[in-house]
């Protein structure tokens, strides 16, 4: 086989490539009729409203976030549950001023970014549906979404490139020049050493409430656990007593301890509203003769002559 032997192969034409498969169209305007509609209608970009509201856009765009992983959830939370501990000392109130910073200059380059790739995703739009006219995906994915607008697009006329690409210039570099500086600051803010310090702080007193929180939550279970024994105990040891009803008490065998309970009950009430023996015996009346003059009165209640006793 000769060396100089080469092969061929018939040349394919390559697809162009579709704005559908840009990342940001995805997001802010496929299969998305409000946006679509505000494009086809007015011929401008998206309010700066629509874009931060779209969650999937934002959250997107954080995963380009320069400089070192910040987990933003979990820095929320923990300075949020000690807020109240760390707003009592002074060290404590310069770490809550030091992430507000943070957040605000992370907020300044999130909004800037998400501007700028909005923009840009609106530029390359209307170049692909109004100028060029040769995305045929495009067009496709925008009549399914809009079929009773997307035919104004064939017939609507529209400036040459270079003309459009003279208008949008200068607000293509000023939200660049926006971003580019944004992302600077957030840059220069997380890789400081500052940042370091306060960081390592912060992890610290996580840490250690962790801990505190770890020994409260076994100081909870073991009370939980001694309450729930003790009221064991008092079940089994009333446990006799329990089935039985109002009035049948004398009928069942009871605990010592609940009858001395009843005797001593007995004892006390007998004393506080009964304890007149003294002046009974002294004015003459026994309870046996209140008994006999209770049972003299049920018969003349119930109409029983009584014989007349002689004197």
């Amino acid at each position: 086989m000769s060396l100089t032997t080469t092969f061929t192969l018939p040349f394919r034409k390559a697809n162009t490539k579709s704005l559908t498969l840009d990342p940001c169209f995805k997001v802010l305007y496929e299969n998305n009729k409000e946006t679509l509609t505000h494009f086809v209608t007015t011929l401008s970009p998206l309010p700066l409203k629509t874009i931060v509201s779209n969650g999937t856009f934002v959250g997107y765009l954080s995963t380009k976030e320069p400089g070192p992983l910040v987990e933003y959830n979990n820095m929320r939370t923990a300075i949020g549950a000690m807020r109240k501990i760390m707003m009592t000392t002074p060290h404590g109130v310069k770490m809550i001023n030091f992430y507000k910073e943070l957040l605000r200059l992370q907020g300044h380059w999130l909004l800037a970014l998400a501007e700028q790739c909005a923009f840009h995703t609106y530029v390359k739009l209307t170049q692909a549906l109004l100028i060029d006219r040769n995305d045929e995906a495009l067009l496709k994915s925008v009549s399914k979404t809009i079929p009773e607008t997307a035919s104004k697009l064939c017939t609507t006329g529209f400036i040459s490139r270079n003309q459009f690409t003279d208008l949008v210039m200068t607000e293509q570099s000023r939200l660049r020049f926006k971003c580019h500086e944004a992302s600077e600051k957030l840059y220069d803010f997380k890789t400081s050493k500052d940042f370091w310090n306060q960081h390592t702080k912060l992890v610290a007193m996580i840490e250690h409430c962790e801990n505190k929180l770890r020994e409260i939550r076994k100081r909870s279970a073991k009370r939980k656990q001694q309450r729930i024994a003790r009221a064991r105990a008092a079940v089994e040891e009333n446990s006799d007593s329990i089935h039985c009803q109002m009035g049948t008490v004398g009928e069942f065998p009871q605990p010592p301890h609940i009858t001395a309970a009843y005797d001593n009950w007995m004892e006390e009430t007998r004393l506080k509203y009964f304890n007149f023996n003294d002046n009974m015996e002294a004015d003459g009346i026994t309870f046996d003769a209140a008994e006999q003059y209770n049972d003299i009165t049920q018969l003349n209640a119930a109409g029983v002559v009584q014989p007349q006793t002689q004197p």
